[in-house]
């Protein structure tokens, strides 16, 4: 009986036990699939929390995982993706939906990983922001492209003031033109003064698959000029998969954007290709800036084998716009009243009516088709090589007033230029009596009559980067390589439009070789219009002379570059070298005469990079860096001849930049954050500045200030906060310290070339505050999931320490009273995302934007440094004399797009 009862009693609690069992453990199912492209995720890992309980999804993207004990909950994460946390109950879990990372970039499949250099986290020591793609095509909407970089540390975007594609970028207190710009690894920056136009590049937000943002010196292995930051831009290839998109948006002042695009995907024969259209247009959101343009990108991609592959991608964005410069507070003030509504900071100067229709003095038109063919060999399973060969063409330029006195600028009652009277004007001009008359013509002359010109630019572009990768072992692994490029640009101005004149005789050469070849002046009568369209005409043509310069430029550029690196689970580092020449020479056909002049001495300059770091990896969240490096930088060529011509700038040398910078990362499930502090010192710099030195009202003048010198130092913060698996808190800061330290000399030219003031003027620049950005800001994000597909954000930022640019004026005497402080500003926007899943992983998405929801009024750039003093008109403490910029007030867009 007892041995009975006992065999029960076991029976019974082992069938408890299997039946708690059951209870506690069960089965979870479930779909990992891209909360943006509703894609499935293949590979991703599914672990049960506080266990090493897991698996992986299936070429379907399934799991299926048998939990234990303990949390029931489940981590998923994915290469590219943040980690997230789910509540795990047994059964089927549904389709789970994980965000892309805003952290790593490296996970990428592009074309010519071995010429882009993408810095991984946690790994290579430099102080980084990475913007996805999902996070371009949402942002983006009708804004430039810089601005989708404004929410990271130390960048600071000046709008679209001025027009379309006028968006300029600092970042740590260096302008465009010291930051280096790379699209897949190739250098994009102009060769002869550094300079980027966003209007050239106006579809960037299209193409665009990521953005990485290396502060400092950075970490390409290139000697190219990342004096503040390198921005690496990694464009669309050919897709792996099928697939294509077409979206509608629609904004403030009439802007509307249509953009197609399809992949064919990879077949069996390791053939793919990509095409890509869009058209944009709108009226500007200041008075009279209009502006249209296009955009295409194709991509043809071969793979052969697993060795080889290949690609040919080729895109451009041929586009026209009005635009507006800087002026005076007081010119904003219409009716002045004192104030300046938002209405009134709209006004821009540069605009009228011909015929009923709108019309402009200043007008940039461009086109810059660029086509590159990338070749990746896996020579090995230890050895590769990368090379890509680029080319550009470009085509262009800008358009002004071309006549003396108060013939260009008749305003009506509207304070709008009248262009009809202008024309009235040159058709009531009486030529009869003069030694230019030609019977039946109306031909204006030097100081009578206007006309629009066109200040052309046209350039040739060719250059070629390869690297070879080899690793020694599993730690060690080393990079040498080669880049090449040559440039020829072509510069001049000709008649646009007569405006009314049959011709325009000039005889103002003063004594230049123009005045030998034409002893009786040149009458200008063909008019060569202003369109970015007209790719295929030879506006170099010789049938017509140029009018007022002529002066082209050959350079070329050789570079080697090696790099050594050492990584493991905890440590990595590494070391780079770099050497280049460059060379240059100037031809003037205008200047001079005689052939052995025309052609300058080819000038010759060398320079080097090194740079060095290390990232330590505490354990599985902290991380250490470190890095350090120097620049002796070559001069920009138009730094190298003095007063547009052919004579040599013999005190120009070589620019050194000392770069040093430290960070601290964590990592978590929850919770990211970055900390990095920097020290930039720059020596013997060179600055070429535009603006407005012979105050006739226009933005055309330059000045050039000789060895420079400029302190950077500063602390950056960047975190992102994932309290709940539907809310996300984001945020940065920095603070910096940016001043000149010496005195300099500058010389200034007028936009006719003609010198203002004496030679090597002095300017008292010792301790001076580096401005047009803000040394101070800082901001906070948020994106909070409502329900599933339907989402809602905003971001608000805060700048202040906002100085205004250095004007030779204002620093001439030594008891000046330093950079001028403008008003700080903080700025509030706000989104909603909609995001309509469909069969066959289509997504259908509508967004909305609003940017300025406050229609915070602020200036955004000043050119003067015009201290209010007792009785003076101010606004918000600004002397009303000051040439500022406004930023936009409030603007929207919103989209609809279809993603299969």
């Amino acid at each position: 009986m007892k041995t009975q009862l006992f065999k029960r009693i076991a029976l019974f609690a082992i069938m408890g036990l299997f039946a708690f069992s059951a209870f506690s453990q069960g089965t979870v199912t479930g779909t990992i699939v891209d909360s943006e492209t509703n894609e499935i995720l293949i590979g991703a890992t599914i672990v049960q929390v506080g266990t090493t309980n897991g698996t992986t999804t299936d070429a379907d993207g399934n799991f299926s995982l048998s939990l234990t004990g303990g949390q029931q909950k489940i981590i998923v994460s994915f290469i590219g993706y943040t980690t997230q946390e789910f509540d795990a109950k047994a059964g089927n879990l549904g389709t789970i939906m994980i965000d892309q990372s805003s952290i790593s970039i490296g996970e990428l499949l592009v074309i010519g990983n071995g010429v882009i250099d993408i810095a991984q986290d946690r790994e290579t020591p430099v102080a980084v922001s990475t913007i996805k793609l999902a996070q371009i095509q949402t942002k983006s909407g009708n804004l430039e492209f810089p601005e989708v970089m404004k929410n990271t540390p130390s960048v600071y975007v000046a709008s679209q003031a001025g027009g379309y594609g006028d968006s300029r970028i600092n970042i740590r207190g260096f302008d465009q033109e010291n930051l280096a710009l790379l699209f897949n690894g190739q250098p994009v920056n102009g060769m002869e003064d550094g300079k980027v136009y966003w209007s050239n590049w106006q579809g960037l937000s299209e193409i665009a698959n990521a953005i990485q943002i290396q502060r400092g010196l950075g970490s390409s292995k290139l000697a190219i000029s990342s004096v503040g930051a390198t921005i690496n831009v990694v464009t669309k290839a050919t897709d792996v998969k099928e697939g294509g998109r077409v979206s509608v948006l629609m904004g403030n002042d009439k802007y509307q954007k249509y953009t197609a695009s399809y992949s064919t995907g990879l077949n069996d024969k390791g053939w793919g290709m990509s095409i890509l259209l869009s058209h944009w247009e709108g009226d500007g959101y200041n008075d009279g800036t209009q502006g249209q343009g296009q955009t295409y990108f194709v991509s043809v991609g071969y793979k052969p084998s697993e060795k080889h592959s290949f690609n040919f991608s080729a895109t451009g964005a041929p586009q026209w716009h009005n635009q507006n410069y800087s002026k005076k507070l007081s010119d904003y003030d219409r009716d002045g009243d004192g104030d300046i509504t938002n209405d009134e900071q709209r006004y821009n100067s540069n605009w009228g009516y011909k015929n009923g229709k709108v019309w402009t003095w200043r007008k940039n038109f461009y086109h810059k088709p660029v086509a590159n063919l990338n070749w990746d060999w896996n020579i090995n399973s230890k050895s590769s090589l990368s090379t890509v060969f680029y080319a550009s063409v470009g085509q262009g330029g800008g358009t002004g007033p071309f006549g003396r006195g108060s013939t260009s600028y008749i305003y009506d009652s509207d304070g709008q230029i009248d262009f009809d009277q202008i024309i009235s004007n040159n058709k009531a001009i009486d030529s009869s009596g003069e030694d230019f008359n030609i019977p039946g013509k109306t031909i204006g002359k030097y100081g009578t009559g206007s006309f629009r010109r066109a200040s052309m630019n046209l350039h040739k572009w060719k250059g070629l980067v390869a690297n070879f990768n080899h690793e020694i072992n599993s730690n060690l692994s080393y990079n040498v390589g080669a880049d090449f490029r040559t440039y020829y640009g072509q510069h001049f101005r000709q008649v646009d439009n007569l405006l009314g004149l049959d011709g325009y005789w000039d005889n103002n050469f003063n004594g230049t070789g123009f005045q030998e070849n034409y002893p009786g002046g040149y009458v200008y009568t063909v008019e060569n219009g202003s369109s970015p369209y007209m790719f295929w005409k030879d506006r170099n043509r010789e049938q017509e002379a140029k009018l007022d310069y002529h002066n082209n430029e050959r350079i070329s550029y050789s570079g080697i570059f090696g790099q050594l690196e050492y990584k493991n689970e905890i440590v990595s580092a590494f070391v780079q070298a770099a050497l280049s020449t460059q060379h240059y020479q100037r031809f003037d056909y205008h200047t001079y005469s005689d052939p052995d002049e025309i052609e300058s001495e080819k000038l010759n300059h060398e320079g080097f990079n090194l740079k060095a770091g290390g990232n330590y990896n505490i354990n599985d969240q902290h991380n250490v860096f470190f890095n350090t490096g120097y620049y002796s930088r070559q001069p920009f060529f138009d730094d190298l001849f003095l007063n547009y011509t052919n004579e040599v700038n013999e005190d120009v040398g070589n620019e050194g930049v000392l770069g040093l910078e430290a960070g601290y990362g964590y990592r978590s499930n929850t919770f990211d954050v970055d900390v990095n502090a920097y020290y930039t010192k720059w020596t013997d710099r060179q600055i070429r500045q535009t603006g407005d030195f012979d105050n006739d009202g226009e933005r055309d003048d330059v000045a050039l200030f000789e060895n420079v010198g400029q302190n950077h130092l500063g602390i950056e913060i960047e975190f992102e906060a994932r309290p709940t698996q539907d809310l996300t808190i984001g945020g940065f800061a920095s603070i910096g310290n940016w001043e000149f330290s010496g005195n300099v000399e500058a010389n200034i030219w007028d936009e006719n070339r003609n010198p203002i003031g004496g030679e090597n003027q002095t300017l008292y620049l010792d301790g001076v505050k580096v401005g047009d950005a803000a040394q101070t800001s800082f901001g906070i994000l948020a994106n909070y999931k409502i329900s599933k597909g339907l989402s809602v954000d905003a971001d608000y930022r805060n700048y202040s320490n906002l100085y205004a640019r250095i004007d030779p004026s204002s620093f001439g005497e030594v008891d000046h009273k330093g950079s001028l402080e403008l008003p700080s500003f903080g700025l509030v926007d706000a989104g909603v995302s909609y995001r309509w899943y469909m069969k066959n992983n289509s997504v259908m998405k509508f967004r909305v934007n609003v940017n300025n929801v406050l229609n915070k009024q602020f200036i955004s750039q000043s050119d003067t440094n015009i201290h209010a003093e007792s009785g003076d008109d101010t606004w918000e403490g600004i002397n009303m004399d000051n040439k500022v910029f406004f930023g936009n007030g409030t603007t929207w867009n919103a989209s609809v797009s279809l993603s299969f």
